[in-house]
Protein backbone atom coordinates (compact mmCIF):
# COMPACT_ATOMS: atom_id res chain seq x y z
CA UNK A 1 0.00 0.00 0.00
CA UNK A 2 1.57 3.15 -1.37
CA UNK A 3 1.87 6.18 1.56
CA UNK A 4 -0.70 9.31 0.98
CA UNK A 5 0.33 12.92 2.63
CA UNK A 6 -2.57 14.75 3.87
CA UNK A 7 -1.76 18.35 1.91
CA UNK A 8 -3.57 22.00 1.93
CA UNK A 9 -3.69 23.90 -1.01
CA UNK A 10 -3.15 27.73 -1.32
CA UNK A 11 -6.37 27.77 -1.29
CA UNK A 12 -7.64 26.23 1.85
CA UNK A 13 -8.54 22.87 0.41
CA UNK A 14 -7.33 19.75 2.00
CA UNK A 15 -6.88 16.51 -0.26
CA UNK A 16 -4.07 13.54 -0.47
CA UNK A 17 -1.30 12.76 -2.84
CA UNK A 18 1.33 10.35 -3.22
CA UNK A 19 3.76 12.59 -4.83
CA UNK A 20 4.64 14.96 -1.77
CA UNK A 21 8.16 12.48 -0.93
CA UNK A 22 11.47 14.09 -1.79
CA UNK A 23 12.57 11.64 -4.13
CA UNK A 24 9.79 12.57 -6.29
CA UNK A 25 12.01 15.28 -8.44
CA UNK A 26 9.59 15.64 -11.22
CA UNK A 27 6.99 17.62 -8.92
CA UNK A 28 7.77 21.42 -9.30
CA UNK A 29 9.14 22.80 -6.46
CA UNK A 30 8.14 26.61 -4.62
CA UNK A 31 9.10 27.11 -1.15
CA UNK A 32 8.22 24.90 1.93
CA UNK A 33 5.60 23.40 -0.26
CA UNK A 34 4.86 21.77 -3.27
CA UNK A 35 3.10 22.90 -6.61
CA UNK A 36 0.61 20.38 -7.26
CA UNK A 37 -3.03 20.34 -9.06
CA UNK A 38 -5.98 20.85 -6.46
CA UNK A 39 -8.54 18.31 -7.06
CA UNK A 40 -11.42 20.86 -6.05
CA UNK A 41 -10.54 23.77 -7.88
CA UNK A 42 -8.42 22.31 -10.51
CA UNK A 43 -5.31 24.39 -10.45
CA UNK A 44 -1.86 24.27 -9.81
CA UNK A 45 -1.30 25.54 -6.50
CA UNK A 46 1.67 25.49 -3.72
CA UNK A 47 0.67 22.73 -1.25
CA UNK A 48 2.21 21.98 2.41
CA UNK A 49 1.89 18.53 4.36
CA UNK A 50 -1.62 19.75 6.57
CA UNK A 51 -1.15 19.75 10.71
CA UNK A 52 -2.97 16.47 11.16
CA UNK A 53 -3.81 17.43 15.15
CA UNK A 54 -5.80 20.35 13.67
CA UNK A 55 -7.86 17.95 11.58
CA UNK A 56 -11.40 16.44 12.67
CA UNK A 57 -12.02 12.90 11.93
CA UNK A 58 -14.48 14.34 8.87
CA UNK A 59 -12.04 16.96 7.34
CA UNK A 60 -9.19 13.56 7.30
CA UNK A 61 -11.56 11.28 5.90
CA UNK A 62 -12.62 13.47 3.19
CA UNK A 63 -8.92 14.59 2.50
CA UNK A 64 -8.24 10.76 2.13
CA UNK A 65 -10.75 10.50 -0.80
CA UNK A 66 -9.71 13.35 -2.49
CA UNK A 67 -6.55 12.71 -4.24
CA UNK A 68 -4.39 14.38 -6.07
CA UNK A 69 -3.47 13.80 -9.95
CA UNK A 70 0.32 12.86 -10.50
CA UNK A 71 2.19 15.44 -11.84
CA UNK A 72 3.83 14.88 -14.99
CA UNK A 73 6.65 16.93 -15.73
Amino acid sequence: MEQRTVVRCAEGHLFSTTTFPMQNLGAGRLGPGRLIRCPQCGRLRNSVPADLGELSASQLARALRLEAAEFLA
